[in-house]
């Protein structure tokens, strides 16, 4: 109690408005105290006894591993623990699979597919030549049982078609020559994205690959997601609204591909690049396309200025993109 006025320490305060804290600070005199400028989150605080990446990455492969797909997190902790695969708590087990998207339900038959407990993969494309996309789709001919197979390939970084050919099957010594040419033409990228399809894993395509120094890099069963780039621009080409429903023949489907993918590359204003043609992005010419646009803009500012708020500017140039890509910012 305070001797002035019989108070309790908790009544004065709570009289004044102040916390007890801040009381006590006062007249013990604990004037060292000072509020960081610029606090750390606890979250981002290095802490001596956290666990290294290389273990955070060993659970992940333990949560991940193909014989425990339809175990809860504590069976698959339990499990790998008695077989001497990991070192941690069970608490701090759990934590990095809930960090990595692998907690709930993760039996195949509720969850969204077994490529829902796998590790997604994450591949940055800073300019042309990083990454590189590929898939393969069904273009119908004349008749129901008619298919065709477009195989194609683009750069990430600047969408650009660096391969593309269309065969009656899907059949790895295709894939291999269609790359074989690409790589002549453009160079090796340093990774090679598809999905899991039976020609993307063949070893010899995967061989012909590696000897050119091309990594290799798969998207997760049954998650679309992994691959949107190739994915989004098969859904462009069927939409276009000069696409035939049905194409008259393997010929017809090859030449009408052809012109539709020069016409994209060449013509094609596209969102993702700030509205600059995959040709001029792949070429390095983006920047002088900008450099116009902005002094257009200046000159037009000049003669309108009351019809803007502020200087105009022309759309920034393409930014780094990729597999995942905002997995990396929230990853460090």
């Amino acid at each position: 109690m305070t001797a002035a006025s019989a108070l309790s320490v908790v009544a004065a305060c709570a009289l004044v408005g102040i916390a007890r804290s801040t009381y006590y600070r006062l007249v013990r005199g604990y004037s060292h105290h000072r509020p960081a400028a610029t606090p750390i989150p606890h979250t981002e605080r290095a802490q001596p006894a956290a666990l290294s990446a290389d273990e955070r990455a060993q659970i992940i492969d333990v949560i991940t591993d193909d014989d425990y797909p339809s175990l809860s997190v504590v069976q698959a902790y339990w499990r790998a623990f008695d077989a001497g695969t990991v070192a941690c708590s069970q608490r701090t087990f759990y934590r990095v699979a809930a960090a990595a998207n692998c907690v709930g339900d993760r039996r195949r038959r509720r969850g969204t597919g077994p490529g829902a407990t796998r590790r997604a993969p994450v591949v940055a494309a800073h300019a042309v030549g990083d990454l590189w996309s590929w898939d393969v789709t069904e273009l119908r001919g004349p008749r129901i049982q008619d298919r065709y197979k477009l195989y194609l390939a683009i750069d990430v970084f600047s969408r650009y078609p660096v391969a593309w050919r269309i065969e009656y099957t899907e059949d790895r010594k295709s894939a291999v020559a269609m790359f074989t040419d690409a790589i002549a033409a453009h160079g090796a990228p340093t990774v090679l994205h598809a999905d899991k399809g039976a020609v993307m894993r063949s070893h010899t395509l995967i061989d012909a690959l590696t000897e050119r120094g091309v990594l290799t890099s798969f998207s997760r069963p049954r998650v679309s997601d992994d691959n949107p780039f190739s994915e989004s621009l098969f859904k462009t080409i069927k939409y276009d609204l000069d696409c035939p429903d049905r194409f008259d023949n393997i010929d017809h489907a090859r030449t009408w591909t052809a012109q539709f993918l020069n016409r994209y590359a060449t013509e094609h204003r596209h969102s993702g690049l700030g509205r600059h043609t995959p040709a001029t992005v792949h070429q390095g010419t983006a920047h002088l396309i900008r450099q116009d646009r902005q002094h257009h803009l200046h000159r037009y500012y000049a003669q309108h200025p009351e019809r803007f708020r502020r200087p105009p500017r022309a759309p920034e140039l393409p930014r780094p993109t990729g597999i995942n890509h905002h997995k990396l910012s929230q990853t460090g």
